[in-house]
């Protein structure tokens, strides 16, 4: 075996640490929903290697722009696992400028959001990842999702066109699904954004399904990368199973988005491990060898046994980061549960004023 030096394995194993708290998170909520204690569930199992991996490559200022499939990202761009789980995993050498701001107790307005409670980022009249969280004392910018989720991607070129105007160096990261590249949104912005060389980098997470629909029924081209030629930027396609692969993909195009070259479209493949959200049926149309390929290919399973190969961890560590990161969920999701619930006059009173 090739000897690797610290930092590759840190990096590895800092990123392993916040891909298993985003799992620990997803299996919570799911859990939730099969025993009834919630009505819906947008689940980002799968997507964690991707989402954490491109949040690592950003830094407090820039702007994080989400959909339901990315509590990787939005809580490796939240919180410091470092202070909320202290000696989990090593401080890595990457230079990584973090967010402010108090990590356990984001963490627990987070889990207030998703159980609608006073306490969430939108009061409790919103259960879901449709919010927005600005912080600018701390350096957190963090646009929500957009239910017509192509119209997300304007927004981001927006926030970048901001950046820019600013002459700030920051950059606008947003994630999109293959299906919403189908929509007038995706053409136009990226367009824009070509033009104008902002800085802004758009990550398809590609799981070969849009709701229910094959990527055979979508487009015609062989990868979605290769639009970016049309619109003379750069378009790379990248295993989304593989953080490290997706860190360094992504440190390129924050480089090139900082140093005003414009923006990058990122292609990341992965499987589809959940359906569109945990309410409806939209996975039983996905063949059943296809979902068992999917699952051969877990991305936490390929990032654990790349850990155990290289001798960084053993599988008695990988037992105590699941379980710490378990119970620390756990708690701040019971936490959450026990928070007042919404002021039920509040919509009111805001539309009379």
């Amino acid at each position: 075996m090739r000897e690797l030096d610290a930092s590759v394995h840190d990096s590895l194993r800092e990123m392993h640490g916040y891909m298993r708290l985003a799992r620990e998170w997803d299996l919570r909520f799911e859990k939730m929903f099969r025993t009834g204690a919630l009505s819906k569930w947008y689940s980002s199992v799968g997507n964690e290697a991707t989402t954490v991996a491109a949040a690592c490559a950003i830094e407090a200022g820039d702007s994080l722009l989400t959909l339901h499939r990315d509590s990787g990202a939005i809580l490796r761009h939240y919180l410091d696992i470092h202070e909320i789980l202290p000696g989990l995993v090593p401080q890595t050498s990457s230079g990584r400028k973090s967010v402010g701001g108090d990590s356990r107790q984001r963490f627990l307005r987070l889990a207030c959001q998703m159980l609608g409670r006073k306490h969430g980022f939108s009061a409790g009249h919103e259960r879901s990842y449709h919010y927005n969280l600005i912080e600018e004392q701390h350096g957190l910018i963090h646009i929500g999702m957009i239910s017509h989720l192509g119209s997300m991607i304007p927004v981001a070129a927006g926030t970048a066109f901001a950046f820019q105007q600013q002459g700030n160096h920051q950059v606008a990261l947003n994630f999109i699904g293959e299906g919403a590249t189908s929509t007038g949104d995706f053409h136009e912005a990226l367009n824009i954004a070509s033009v104008w060389k902002l800085p802004f980098i758009l990550v398809i997470e590609n799981n070969r399904w849009a709701f229910s629909t094959p990527t055979s029924q979508q487009y015609a081209c062989q990868q979605l990368a290769d639009r970016g030629q049309g619109y003379g930027i750069p378009g790379v396609q990248v295993d989304g199973n593989d953080p490290e692969a997706v860190f360094t993909v992504m440190s390129s195009a924050v480089d090139r988005a900082r140093s005003g070259e414009g923006p990058t479209l990122i292609e990341a493949m992965l499987g589809r491990h959940r359906g569109h959200s945990e309410a409806d049926d939209s996975l039983d149309l996905v063949p059943a060898d296809e979902q068992d390929g999917y699952s051969s290919q877990d991305p936490l399973d390929l990032v654990e046994k790349k850990l155990v190969d290289r001798s960084t961890l053993s599988v008695s560590d990988l037992a105590e980061i699941r379980n710490r990161c378990a119970s620390l969920v756990m708690v701040l999701v019971d936490e959450a549960m026990s928070m007042p619930q919404p002021d039920p006059d509040l919509p009111r009173r805001i539309h009379a004023d």
